[in-house]
């Protein structure tokens, strides 16, 4: 039996994710915009794969495949922020689909406060995408700086740093998760 109070998301969520959204958006821009600055320098042939140590040991011939990378981000943007989408129609509609911790308390839930248990999900797949362009960012760079002579290797260093970041980031989100579902089981009276 469901109470008649039901959750909300919190502001602090909503903030978050207008955050990472703006953050995606000027990310996205910048990647871009540095796509177009570097490509009327590059020579005929760019690196397009670094070994372990940041050397180059890939190449293709200048054209349409130097702008891969920030087509493949901008895909990897609408795939995220699809699945972001999808997941609250999911939610609502096939509730059962849906993994998550206490599954049979989350089942018990109305519609609404399946919701608010989804949020950190949203949240986890809007820093996702916000740290997928950081490092697509930081690639492009480096191969653009590679490509012109300016740098002569591409540190991978940074590479595990956006790891770190992702893998990091995936015990917290567990926890808010499982919060976020003893929250609305009893904020809904189902526990």
């Amino acid at each position: 039996m469901h109470s008649e109070q039901t959750p909300t998301p919190t502001p602090t969520r909503s903030l978050f994710l207008l955050s990472c959204m703006g953050l995606i958006v000027v990310a996205q821009m910048v990647l871009w915009w540095r796509a177009m600055h570097w490509y009327p320098q590059l020579p005929a042939r760019f690196p397009t794969h670094f070994n372990a140590s940041g050397t180059p040991d890939g190449w293709a011939d200048k054209g349409p495949m130097w702008f891969m990378l920030p087509f493949m981000s901008l895909v990897m943007v609408a795939m995220f922020g699809g699945i972001a989408r999808w997941i609250g129609a999911l939610v609502r509609n096939v509730p059962a689909l849906v993994n998550v911790p206490r599954r049979e308390l989350f089942l018990k839930l109305s519609a609404q406060g399946r919701m608010v248990v989804v949020a950190p999900t949203r949240m986890l797949l809007a820093w996702m995408i916000v740290l997928m362009t950081a490092l697509f960012s930081y690639i492009l760079e480096g191969t653009g700086r590679v490509a012109v002579n300016l740098d002569d290797t591409l540190p991978i260093w940074p590479v595990f740093v956006f790891l770190g970041l992702v893998f990091s980031t995936l015990p917290f989100f567990m926890l808010a998760l499982m919060k976020a579902v003893d929250r609305a089981a009893r904020d809904e009276g189902v526990v």
